[in-house]
């Protein structure tokens, strides 16, 4: 004999014709906990990552505004390098305060204050990858400030790891700048061979005639 269900027994049951919205509505009844849970979780996530985006943002904007202070400060006529470095202890790390800091060496270097913009120099150095075109432009300032300094083996090391490094920066004045300091250290043999190197390196170049000049001033 066939036990008969009653309509009570029947609501139980799941209906294999529930439509896709009914089946969804079913699922978030039986399980109402982990699909808040999961939804606040993307909603949190989802708020944080526009919060940090915003945030970068703006930082990045305030920077600007800081660099572009900064450069307004080093054209003037009366460059205060106290007056610049207020500004950039307010901006946060990034590519706006290591071309700020570059700045903030450059006026240390052209006041003879070689200690101080070998700091930022360094420093600006030790926040970039090797292949970043600021890093590039703090060894360069590095190199020219150990030449001021009459330390021609650093700066020889400091321009020629410059070259090395193939990175795209323009070369011809740290070219230039290597064959001088050979000269300057006694060593002639090399700087004749650095701006022979020149000559075919930069032979379309409009300043090509000062290498030949220099080359045979050396040469007698």
């Amino acid at each position: 004999m066939t036990k008969r269900v009653s309509r009570k027994d029947l609501f139980k049951e799941k209906d294999q014709f529930l439509s896709g919205s009914e089946k969804a509505m079913l699922y978030f009844m039986e399980n109402r906990s982990t699909v808040i849970g999961v939804i606040a979780a993307i909603v949190i996530a989802g708020s944080s990552f526009l919060g940090f985006k915003y945030y970068n943002e703006t930082r990045t904007l305030r920077d600007e505004a800081f660099y572009f202070e900064i450069t307004k400060i080093v054209d003037s006529a009366d460059s205060s390098a106290s007056d610049a470095k207020a500004i950039l202890e307010k901006m946060g790390e990034g590519p706006q305060k290591d071309r700020a800091s570059l700045l903030l060496g450059d006026i240390h270097f052209q006041n003879q204050e070689f200690d101080k913009a070998e700091a930022f120099y360094s420093a600006v150095m030790s926040h970039s990858s090797s292949s970043d075109i600021n890093y590039q432009m703090a060894q360069v300032g590095l190199a020219y400030s150990h030449e001021s300094r009459k330390d021609y083996k650093k700066a020889i090391s400091l321009f020629k790891s410059v070259i090395d490094a193939n990175s795209g920066f323009p070369l011809f004045e740290v070219y230039w700048s290597l064959s001088k300091c050979y000269e300057l250290n006694s060593d002639v043999s090399n700087a004749l061979l650095i701006l022979r190197e020149m000559q075919m390196k930069f032979s379309k170049n409009p300043q090509v005639d000062k290498i030949e000049v220099r080359i045979e001033q050396l040469s007698t």
